[in-house]
């Protein structure tokens, strides 16, 4: 295995300069990407070549979502579930919770390879943290997986199920604990630390990618955890990874424009969009819930 896996420059894929993009997900059936913009509460759905064909509102904050396998998606509200149809329109709610305390919302969600939609909550108070990474059932129920996150981040799996890693941006670490079709998480031990972790994404190397907030980059990091690359994003507020693209091999990059100065602005003036940057490996689609 080389240690470079990008082929090409970052470029920018979609210039849409949003307060928080995130929760990147590519459909390959339809050849689209979609994100959301949290505060904002916009599902944004564009075209291969990053052209946005679609935008919907739903009740912000929207911090993520996922694909339903029959047809729509599965979405986190501030402290409910919902379903939608294939536009992002609003079916029905399917669950909800209660936060500890009235700052927190919901944060990073995605869909484990069982059909289970996992979605972490974040914890903006003093004190010790009360973030909680719940998993949702097709049939409404909830199950508690884990707590005392600070902000629950970016989650992936490796190839059977077996193993999960979940990020907690407030102390910087990646995690990993047994895991299974019966959806119960073992002890967590940490995996990868010492930047603000955000969004991950593994790829086919078995290898993760991680966006790393507040620091203009994206590294790459091997089934071991040791440090293979970096790949610096124009823009300082980096949190979203995804494959996409027709063999799933460019990686999109989300961005933010929140907690920047004027300065910052202008010297990075694309904050906010979804950037692309071509690679030798590839992504999977993402698991879809019900699946």
């Amino acid at each position: 295995m080389t240690t470079s896996a990008t082929t090409g420059p970052v470029t920018v894929f979609s210039d849409v300069r949003a307060t928080l993009a995130e929760s990147i997900v590519w459909d390959p059936g339809q050849q689209v990407a979609r994100w959301v913009d949290i505060p904002a509460g916009t599902l944004t759905t564009a075209d291969a070549d990053g052209q946005v064909v679609r935008t919907v509102r739903l009740d912000p904050p929207l911090p993520s979502f996922q694909p339903r396998a029959d047809r729509g998606f599965i979405a986190a509200q501030d402290d409910t579930v919902v379903l939608t149809d294939g536009d992002g329109h609003v079916e029905r709610e399917l669950a909800g919770v209660q936060h500890a305390n009235d700052e927190m919302r919901f944060n990073e969600g995605k869909c484990d390879p069982f059909g289970r939609f996992l979605v972490g909550s974040m914890d903006p108070t003093d004190g010790p943290p009360a973030g909680v990474l719940y998993a949702f059932s097709p049939d409404g129920s909830v199950r508690v997986l884990r707590s005392g996150f600070g902000t629950t981040n970016g989650m992936e799996w490796n190839d059977d199920g077996s193993e999960m890693y979940v990020t907690d941006t407030d102390t910087n670490t990646i995690y990993r604990g047994p895991y299974g079709p019966d959806g119960e998480l073992g002890d967590l031990q940490p995996f990868i630390d010492g930047a603000a972790h955000d969004g991950l994404v593994r790829d086919d190397e078995g290898c993760f990618w991680g966006a790393i907030y507040g620091a203009s980059r994206v590294e790459r990091y091997g089934p071991d955890g040791a440090h293979l690359e970096t790949v610096e994003i124009p823009a300082p507020n980096v949190t979203s990874v995804a494959f996409g693209g027709a063999d799933m091999s460019l990686l999109l990059v989300g961005t933010a424009r929140e907690n920047l100065t004027d300065e910052q602005l202008a010297d990075a003036p694309h904050s906010g969009s979804v950037f692309a940057v071509p690679t030798r490996v590839h992504g999977r689609p993402a698991f879809p819930f019900g699946g």
